[in-house]
């Protein structure tokens, strides 16, 4: 059985920009990116069953961490922090120039019942203060066999 894993990831998304003006002014190189209409890729799932297509409503940069096994997110928080440092005048005007807005991902997909400590830092909330962001949560408890079940 899969272990609990989590990921974290900042996003600044509007209707339509020019993408390469945020790696270039921020210096990083984006870990995820995608077009307004650009039709959505999902990896394959054999539990799933997809019948239609669908296309992204948005325009959106994304920086952030791979899944990782974790008891607890402030290390992938805190590996996202960093690289953003330093860079809040520059994603506030980004913002302002092109009308966009930025949050913070923190997704969990629980197995086994097993779930990560969630702390918010000051560190964490300073940055997303500074460039008003929100902070988001998206979570995926799959099921699990309990010891109450046999």
């Amino acid at each position: 059985m899969e272990k609990t894993n989590a990921k974290v990831y900042f996003s600044i998304h509007g209707e339509e920009f020019p993408i390469e003006r945020i790696s270039n002014g921020l210096q990083l190189q984006s870990t995820h990116e995608h077009v307004k209409g650009e039709e959505i890729r999902r990896k394959p799932n054999s539990n799933v069953t997809y019948t239609k297509t669908t296309h992204w409503k948005d325009t959106a940069w994304e920086i952030g961490t791979e899944y990782e096994e974790t008891h607890d997110l402030d290390e992938q928080i805190n590996q996202v922090i960093k690289q953003l440092e330093g860079k809040e005048e520059i994603i506030n005007q980004i913002c302002k120039t092109y009308n966009l807005e930025c949050y913070f991902m923190l997704v969990i997909k629980i197995n086994e019942g097993n779930t990560p400590a969630i702390s918010i830092n000051k560190d964490f909330i300073r940055m997303a203060n500074n460039i008003g962001a929100e902070i988001h949560f998206d979570l995926y408890a799959n099921p699990y066999k309990s010891e109450f079940d046999e």
